[in-house]
């Protein structure tokens, strides 16, 4: 009787533990992009899948509430948030865009990567699965007032390394991070923009 019970114990003791869901997974990967850069290409694709235009650049995350996100190609375009105002710098066009943080940020891409709190409270999330070299999560936005319906986010190694939003209109923008660094020590100058001189403002701080 005591044999049997010492089997059963090690068969308990030798149990696998219960697996992460694709929601813990994501809120790990999330929680480790406090202070990050890395280079981004950005592919924008119509409904027939056909590529409409690619660009890159380099980003950069300081949170809460600090982030650079910076087109180099192929038309120059600084996006840059302080804390409280989002900057819009179109290069080509000599034309800045000034407007408080919380107006107009909810659908763009970057503030999934801005959010501290659990993913599942503005989303519902499923697992996709493994594709190739990274595990893929669904997220459908709880709310209806987003420009996209479907967000996918490849993991690999508890960072995240590509995201895929698609809107109703069956078009979808796929970004690919690489050289990705985490707990950067960023110089403040970063997250600071003062419009260049001779450049049309539009818009209203916060």
């Amino acid at each position: 009787m005591i044999r049997i019970f010492v089997v059963i114990a090690l068969l308990f003791s030798l149990a696998p533990a219960q697996a992460e869901t694709a929601e813990q997974l994501l809120n790990k990967a999330l929680k480790n992009l406090d202070n990050l850069t890395a280079d981004f290409k950005q592919t924008q694709l119509d409904d027939d899948k056909n590529v409409v235009q690619q660009s890159s650049g380099q980003l950069a995350i300081q949170r809460p509430g600090k982030f650079s996100w910076i087109y180099k190609t192929p038309y120059e375009q600084q996006i840059v948030a302080d804390g409280s105002e989002l900057w819009i710098y179109d290069v080509d066009l000599d034309q800045v865009t000034v407007k408080p943080m919380n107006n107009g940020m909810a659908s763009a891409p970057i503030m999934i990567l801005m959010k501290q709190n659990d993913i599942g409270d503005e989303f519902t999330v499923s697992e996709v699965g493994q594709r190739k070299f990274l595990y893929w999560v669904e997220l459908l936005p709880k709310a209806s007032d987003l420009e996209y319906s479907h967000v996918y986010i490849g993991l690999e190694d508890n960072q995240v390394k590509a995201m895929e939003l698609r809107d109703n209109f069956g078009q979808s923008t796929q970004i690919v991070f690489e050289n990705l660094r985490l707990n950067v020590v960023h110089n403040p100058e970063i997250f600071q923009f003062t419009p260049p001189e001779g450049v049309d403002v539009f818009g209203v701080g916060g």
